[in-house]
């Protein structure tokens, strides 16, 4: 009966990260390899724009104004980090209600290579000088919201894997 209890629950995980997104940390078995991004601090000439925006639990979206983008490089540590967020490598959203996981191990320097920016008063951002390469763009729109004198986070963070070209402008609409 347990044995068949854990698989019915490892089929529902797949299918629904909000059910199984527990406030232990998850391990990665990928190692982080920074020789394997180490392009990213390169400059390059390609831009990116676009605006970001997430479809919250009631329907309503909200725009990325005065929260953070970020691009990410593609590699095996961070491919299984997106894949446990979002059950994809492609695209899509979490939503803070859905308990997003935490990592172990959370490499400090996988977070130094990270290239940020903040969307404006429109909900659009740009990075410029980008290298060509492969990234996962990512908005986190997150804030607080009080209620009977107790602050809940709200949002969440929507993903989608992007190929930057050399001397290219590209937009991205998350």
């Amino acid at each position: 009966m347990n044995k068949i209890f854990r698989l019915l629950v490892s089929g529902v995980c797949t299918f629904n990260l909000s059910i199984c997104l527990a406030s232990e940390p998850i391990k990665i078995s990928s190692s982080f390899n920074e020789e394997e991004i180490k392009w990213v601090a390169e400059k390059g000439n390609s831009s990116i724009y676009g605006s970001a925006h997430i479809k919250l639990e009631n329907g309503v979206t909200k725009g990325c104004a005065s929260f953070n983008v970020e691009l990410l490089p593609v590699a095996s540590y961070s491919s299984e980090r997106i894949f446990k967020t979002y059950g994809n490598n492609v695209s899509g959203q979490i939503l803070v209600s859905q308990n997003p996981p935490k990592f172990e191990p959370d490499v400090k320097k996988y977070h130094e290579l990270v290239i940020s920016t903040t969307c404006n008063a429109k909900n659009q951002f740009e990075f410029n000088n980008i290298p060509q390469g492969d990234f996962y763009i990512l908005a986190f729109i997150i804030w607080d919201e009080e209620k009977d004198g107790v602050a809940k986070k709200l949002g969440g963070a929507v993903m989608t894997k992007i190929h930057v070209k050399e001397n290219s402008k590209m937009k991205v609409n998350l």
